[in-house]
């Protein structure tokens, strides 16, 4: 394969992942060259980056790699990070920190408890993969149970569920257990 043409497809798979990406990994998508000539070609990607003072550089995690911005941007950068930071609405608010501390819950359970039908919400939190479908009930309807993902963790900078704060007992004895 042509190191350039190599060198293409690497940058689109660091692109649209988004995380960091081992080589193993990039070896299973980019099925028709050998680990080694994709090792060395993100490694020359890395040093031409480097030496172009791109915008974008990849930075290597143990044996993963991913974009990355310049530190030196940083500057830059952050206004438009600090812009879209948490930028959820009051209702996706709401919806989330309910599946956050009633998950495993489908959609009837968030309803009855938000007064208010939350599909458009319950799809907006899903594709911004703060939540994920966790199966079916074993009930009339077979309705989607609803859980929280690790993204929803690093969103609020948590490390495990036990960390969420604490429920007033006045509150939490107004929801029904169900």
């Amino acid at each position: 394969m042509n190191s350039d043409y190599l060198k293409g497809i690497i940058e689109e798979i660091l692109y649209i992942w988004g995380e960091p990406i081992d080589i193993n990994d990039l070896g299973k998508i980019i099925f028709d060259a050998e680990k080694s000539e994709i090792r060395k070609a993100i490694n020359e990607m890395v040093d031409d980056r480097n030496l172009k003072s791109s915008g974008l550089i990849i930075k290597k995690y143990e044996d993963k790699y991913q974009f990355a911005t310049r530190p030196d941007h940083e500057k830059y950068i952050s206004n438009i990070v600090k812009k879209s930071e948490k930028n959820l609405s009051n209702s996706s608010l709401e919806t989330l920190s309910i599946i956050a501390y009633k998950q495993p819950i489908t959609r009837a359970e968030i309803d009855k408890i938000r007064g208010v039908k939350s599909q458009s919400t319950i799809d907006s939190l899903l594709d911004k993969k703060l939540i994920k479908e966790n199966g079916r009930l074993d009930k009339i309807g077979k309705p989607i149970i609803y859980v929280t993902t690790d993204l929803f963790l690093k969103y609020f900078n948590i490390s495990n569920l036990d960390q969420l704060p604490k429920i007033d007992e006045k509150i939490d004895g107004d929801i029904d257990e169900d």
